[in-house]
């Protein structure tokens, strides 16, 4: 069965595991940031953090944890009702920056299990060569207030995923169903959901000859 489109939301597996397809790239930050991450392929991807607040990290106990993914993959109680609202600076602006040579394909902020294609489909090209597409994973990361000020090992470390996003693949599945053949069928065999403001549609024949998905 397809997976259900609401899966995107939820919280990742513990850990993040690695699709088929897709390189993992581990690395211990020790040059300070920002810090470059060589992916293959001449891509390669600049872990950046602009804050623009010198003055805070030089008075920051260098092991302190500035950010870290176990934060995103701990489940957290519902807030209450009457609970104010998070503070904007509460999580540090991490962000891979995408390159190929000195080509920018795209900016991916640090969030565990988080999938995103650079460049994006409906980006424009301001260049006429070779298109390139990659596909970045983030896994895990762990980065202390000592990084940011400066080189050092300070147990900061980063894991990502990368594949070619630009090539084509040698696996089709069957067309999706008609809408108007979906309706016919009992309703005992169909299944239908939307979800969210874009009001997607997941619909799914219980008839296994028939099973397609409609988008």
């Amino acid at each position: 069965m397809p997976p259900f489109p609401i899966d995107r939301y939820l919280l990742p597996e513990t850990p993040v595991e690695v699709p088929d397809g897709f390189t993992e790239v581990r690395q211990n930050l020790t040059a300070g940031l920002p810090h470059r991450v060589e992916l293959g392929d001449g891509v390669h991807a600049v872990l950046i953090l602009p804050t623009g607040l010198a003055r805070q990290w030089l008075a920051t106990d260098p092991l302190a944890v500035v950010s870290t993914s176990a934060d995103d993959l701990t489940p957290r109680p519902a807030p209450p009702a009457a609970a104010p609202p998070p503070a904007l600076v509460g999580r540090v602006p991490l962000r891979l920056v995408v390159r190929h040579g000195t080509r920018i394909l795209g900016s991916v902020p640090l969030a565990a299990g988080l999938r995103r294609v650079c460049p994006d489909a409906g980006a424009p090209t301001t260049t006429t060569a070779p298109p390139i597409a990659v596909e970045v994973l983030v896994l895990t990361w762990l980065l202390h207030a000592g990084t940011v000020r400066g080189s050092g090992d300070y147990g900061s470390s980063i894991a990502v995923a990368w594949r070619r996003a630009d090539r084509a693949v040698d696996q089709f599945g069957p067309p999706p169903i008609n809408e108007f053949v979906w309706r016919r069928r009992p309703p005992a065999q169909r299944v239908e959901s939307e979800l969210g403001p874009a009001r997607l549609r997941y619909r799914y024949l219980l008839d296994k000859k028939l099973r397609r998905v409609l988008r």
